[in-house]
């Protein structure tokens, strides 16, 4: 209960006016444990603003069986105990919290049923539920984006356990800023004005860490912790199986896959280069070099104009006068009766320069 911006004196200093006609207790020590200290008649409520909440499985059953003997339990935390996500069948997810110029959250008015919202500056916590039961469970408040933060869960006789994921709205800061007090009243409305007892209990802020803490018991009590260790085993676990697989079965080379195409080209091309057939070689380099313009830009190679030049120009992205100049030559080479090795070089360097990208 500090005086400080993030503390909640004002909160707790405040709970006479929610509950004008309660008893208001504080303790340090298990709160169950004072219930035998009133009448089975008197209406209690359990009131828990925590930045840990972190029960052992028999004090949160313990927790469970009190509301369902009709009590209120009102919990505000910024970090719930996975184990106590399972045990009321909820899951929650978001990120840590951040500071923001605004903030905004909404929360339902109990007396016009209709969704309030409150603007304040400084920290955000953006946990909310992911998974709701809504035949047991209901929405009470929303974070900025939407999302429930703040939930009812109805037992029978007439108690319920509320679960507060952002404890900031309940701070002096955000209850002194505006008019955000109306929050703080709106939140407690929900608990039963007739409400005989009110205990605020520090048990869970204040509580010491057990003396058997150690760091496997950090990673398994925490959800997302847990799963990153079992599957880092499991990871280390394939590892080593697959390469032990690799070092007792090594994998055989096979040689390379020889285009004999390819070497047929080259046997050929080389057999008409040594015998000086350069014109047929030639004439059939151009065929191959039309057949590739043809199955590549979709073009008719039957005439060889200046509209073609243009065409293949414009979808090759070369210029039109380097397509001109290559047409006259193969014209040049076609009207030639004999070639010289010079020339057919000359002819296979503008082909091979044509097929390389732009």
């Amino acid at each position: 209960m500090d005086r400080i911006p993030y503390g909640t004196r004002y909160a707790y200093e405040n709970l006479s006016s929610v509950f004008p006609k309660a008893e208001i207790r504080t303790s340090n020590h298990f709160p169950i444990l004072f219930q035998s200290e009133t009448t089975e008649d008197t209406a209690r409520a359990l009131i828990i603003l925590s930045p840990l909440f972190a029960p052992e499985p028999d004090e949160m059953r313990s927790i469970i069986r009190y509301a369902a003997s009709g009590n209120q339990v009102f919990i505000s935390a910024l970090q719930i105990e996975d184990t106590v996500m399972t045990m009321l069948h909820l899951k929650q997810k978001g990120n840590l919290f951040h500071f923001q110029e605004s903030s905004e959250v909404s929360i339902l008015d109990p007396t016009r049923n209709e969704w309030v919202k409150f603007v304040y500056p400084g920290y955000n916590y953006d946990f909310h539920f992911d998974t709701l039961d809504t035949r047991y469970t209901t929405v009470l408040g929303k974070n900025s984006e939407g999302h429930a933060n703040f939930i009812r869960i109805a037992y029978d006789h007439g108690g319920s356990i509320f679960i507060h994921l952002n404890p900031f709205e309940f701070s002096n800061f955000f209850l002194l800023h505006k008019k955000n007090k109306s929050y703080y009243d709106m939140a407690l409305s929900y608990l039963p004005r007739k409400t005989g007892v009110v205990e605020w209990s520090d048990y869970f802020r204040y509580r010491k860490q057990p003396v058997n803490f150690s760091t496997m018991r950090f990673i398994l009590s925490n959800r997302s912790l847990r799963w990153a260790f079992w599957l880092m085993i499991l990871l280390f676990l394939l590892m080593f199986i697959v390469e032990s697989k690799r070092k007792q079965r090594p994998i055989v080379e096979f040689p390379r896959l020889r285009n004999a195409s390819e070497d047929f080209v080259k046997t050929v091309g080389r057999l008409y280069f040594q015998q000086k057939n350069n014109q047929n070689l030639a004439t059939k380099m151009i065929a191959a070099f039309l057949e590739n313009i043809r199955s590549t830009y979709n073009l008719s190679t039957s005439l060889l104009d200046e509209e073609f030049a243009h065409k293949l120009a414009f979808r090759t992205g070369r210029s039109v006068n380097e397509i001109t100049r290559m047409i006259q030559f193969i014209h040049e080479l076609r009207l030639k009766a004999e070639l010289s090795d010079q020339e057919l070089m000359d002819l296979h360097v503008q082909i091979n320069q044509f097929d390389k990208p732009v």
